[in-house]
């Protein structure tokens, strides 16, 4: 089980997937929605004002939600995803699989992209794991980034300070476009992947990997030189413009409060690779998944770190605050 799908079934099996058949907005009413039941079940919204495609929040909503996905009990948890770190597995390339059932043109106003708050400048990609690599494919990165949508095929893509942004000096030198593929609708084990702590140079696809038991596979994107999971409901193709600039901003961040604008990188989507019936993937800015994301992988780097000075330490605890 290495799928969004699947995992999707096996929660509706458990009662634990709420069927929402009213049909909502994905500007504003479809994120009340998910702040109203922020915490609880993962919510399937069935009808979608404006699109024939259903889609899925909260699926990473609960801690046990995670634990469950990654087929461990909660006091497994640090040592599962530190092994993972420590020993990535190489990550099987396929020719084919169920997110390239259709290839088509940028056009990104097909997808039912949410607006999730009031000032919110445009609708925002919040659950898309980008994946690069170094010009010379020493390299590889997964990791999260909010994308704010400019038009059919143009984007800001928001960069912190890490090892994205270490991979777009390093290009910058060298070429003026960096190619990426941003995935959405992935299992929970390659969202908490793509959130870990993993050094710089350690693929987290490979992280992913180990979690699943080496059962992950990727394919090759269509229109630029990078890789994707073969099972990912849609996937965007792009290059972010090494010198091109756009103001990003504002976004509730993790503190449910308004980021402030930036300058960040243009991102040019020049494909998408998506599964015929695709299930979009949101992810509610400042809920529970984004602050589980974003808490419980770094408890990890917490915890490895504290017990080599308090060997006896159990667990981490990252609170609300």
């Amino acid at each position: 089980m290495t799928d969004l799908r699947s995992f999707i079934e096996e929660l509706d099996k458990r009662g634990e997937l709420l069927h929402i058949d009213e049909e909502l907005s994905p500007k504003f009413e479809i994120a009340a929605a998910l702040r109203t039941l922020d915490g609880g079940p993962t919510v399937l919204f069935s009808k979608v004002k404006g699109f024939n495609h259903k889609i899925i929040g909260g699926i990473c909503g609960t801690r046990k939600r995670i634990y469950r996905s990654l087929r461990i009990e909660p006091e497994h948890f640090y040592q599962h995803l530190f092994h993972a770190i420590e020993h990535p597995t190489k990550t099987k390339i396929v020719n084919d699989g169920p997110v390239k059932e259709v290839v088509e043109e940028s056009k990104l106003s097909r997808l039912p992209i949410l607006t999730h708050f009031e000032k919110d400048p445009g609708p925002y990609i919040t659950s898309g794991i980008l994946y690069t690599k170094s010009l010379d494919g020493s390299v590889e990165n997964v990791s999260f980034h909010r994308i704010l949508i400019l038009g059919d095929g143009r984007a800001a893509l928001r960069i912190v300070p890490r090892h994205l942004y270490r991979l777009c000096q390093g290009t910058r030198e060298k070429a003026k476009t960096l190619d990426v593929s941003i995935s959405l609708g992935l299992h929970p084990a390659l969202m908490v992947a793509a959130a870990s702590p993993a050094p710089f140079g350690v693929c987290e696809f490979e992280v992913a990997n180990t979690l699943l038991g080496g059962g992950l596979k990727l394919v090759k994107c269509e229109h630029v030189d990078a890789l994707a999971p073969a099972d990912a409901e849609i996937v965007l193709e792009g290059r972010i413009l090494l010198d091109e600039e756009t103001v990003e901003g504002p976004f509730v961040d993790l503190t449910g409060t308004y980021d402030i604008q930036r300058r960040q990188p243009i991102l040019e989507i020049v494909g998408i690779m998506r599964r015929r019936d695709y299930i979009y993937q949101a992810l509610l800015p400042a809920g529970c998944e984004h602050r589980l994301l974003m808490g419980m992988p770094q408890e990890v780097r917490i915890w490895n770190y504290v017990q080599s000075i308090v060997p006896t330490v159990r667990g981490i605890n990252l609170t609300l605050g």
